[in-house]
């Protein structure tokens, strides 16, 4: 569970989890299962201090991940990580017709008097993310490949995944064969392609749409 802090001296609103660690912002992205893969759902924050290291991106942490083959499963997860991750939206593709599931339970929260589950579609995907695998994998590349600013720790799938989705189609396949991949990506992207100014900045109007993202 992350709380809701703000600095007392510059006003600035960040999260802060059990360990004391701070984030600016957090991502929840939804993947679905695509046989033989199950379905995953990924939730990525972003550190709120910059590096020490002129020039490097903050560090980013893989905060959860859950893999299902079961729709119902990972709308619930979803639900859980919005509200202990304190993130307003889930990362998923809203042209792919599953984003019916979360029509269903929509109807079902607004009975409850509950408010909707928010979705936001990845940047640049489009139908099955035929041809877009290369785009997204050098997301995670200049994560990792000089200084490592991408946390995933040792008990995660995702690295091997994104290993063999590579190995298999390099260049033209279908991405939405490798939830995993998929979840972890678009969370990604959404932190990485939408540059969030500093506090002082974002105060005097400058910032980019990751401001909405991020909840703040």
């Amino acid at each position: 569970m992350l709380k809701r802090l703000t600095d007392i001296i510059t006003g600035e609103p960040y999260l802060e989890d059990v360990q004391g660690r701070q984030y600016r912002r957090v991502v929840c992205a939804l993947a679905w299962p695509w046989h033989p893969l199950p379905g995953a759902v990924v939730v990525l924050g972003e550190m709120r201090h910059p590096p020490t290291v002129m020039g490097e991106a903050r560090h980013i942490y893989l905060l959860a991940e859950e893999r299902s083959d079961s729709p119902a499963q990972l709308i619930q997860t979803a639900e859980r990580y919005l509200l202990r991750f304190k993130t307003p939206r889930i990362v998923t593709p809203e042209d792919d017709r599953r984003i019916a599931l979360l029509d269903v339970e929509n109807d079902k929260r607004r009975q409850e008097r509950k408010s909707p589950l928010r979705t936001e579609p990845p940047l640049m995907w489009h139908g099955k993310g035929e041809g877009l695998l290369p785009y997204y994998l050098s997301l995670l590349q200049a994560r990792v490949k000089d200084a490592k600013t991408l946390e995933l720790g040792p008990d995660t799938g995702l690295p091997i995944e994104a290993t063999q989705a590579s190995a298999k189609d390099a260049l033209g396949g279908a991405m939405i064969q490798w939830p995993g991949v998929c979840a972890l990506c678009w969370a990604l992207e959404a932190i990485d392609m939408q540059p969030m100014g500093e506090w002082g900045g974002r105060q005097s109007g400058v910032g980019g749409p990751a401001d909405a993202l991020g909840g703040y």
